[in-house]
């Protein structure tokens, strides 16, 4: 009996990982739905969506579109005030999306490799906060923001600029003092 009753979590476990294979690709929903074949809507009556990407799906909504990089302002080294240049920038953001129905933001900020890590990343954090700040104070506030510090982790110069000094090192490293802003948008419409 006892060997029976182990045996049975095993074969279930099978079982599940074989399904996937059985299902069509025609089968494969983007929207979850219930055990009366309903789609699950979340608090905000949004339709609950799984990985699987479809044209259209049954709740009248275009699949999810992935966040898109609309635009980078950078930053002085060891700096997280906003320059003139990424005002008009996040400026030109605000007039491109003032009509757009956004789903979700991403505010991400960076960090050269000059520095420790735990340095980088409070850094990276007040650029990316400095961002938000901004857009914020120039209308544009969304629920559905994800602020992220990602210091140093993600630097794209650190072997191009290996060798050089003071100021050249400096410039040569400008590409990763920045705040990625990246939107998923919907549709044309309020926000």
């Amino acid at each position: 009996m006892t060997k029976r009753a182990s045996f049975l979590p095993a074969f279930a476990l099978a079982v599940a990982m074989a399904v996937p294979m059985w299902v069509s690709a025609d089968e494969i929903k983007a929207v979850v739905h219930d055990v009366r074949n309903n789609p699950v809507v979340d608090a905000r009556h949004n339709c609950v969506r799984t990985e699987w990407e479809v044209p259209q799906d049954e709740c009248g909504a275009p699949a999810p579109q992935p966040h898109q990089r609309l635009a980078s302002v950078y930053f002085e080294f060891n700096k997280s005030v906003l320059t003139a240049e990424a005002r008009e920038t996040l400026d030109e953001l605000l007039a491109t999306i003032r009509h757009k129905h956004i789903e979700a933001v991403t505010i991400a900020g960076y960090a050269d490799a000059i520095g420790s890590n735990s340095y980088n990343l409070r850094l990276s954090e007040k650029r990316a906060r400095a961002v938000q700040a901004y857009l914020r104070e120039h209308g544009f506030h969304h629920a559905n923001t994800d602020v992220r510090a990602l210091g140093e982790g993600m630097a794209r110069t650190t072997e191009e600029c290996k060798g050089l000094k003071d100021g050249k090192l400096h410039a040569c490293m400008q590409e990763d003092r920045r705040v990625d802003i990246e939107l998923s948008v919907l549709s044309e419409g309020g926000q």
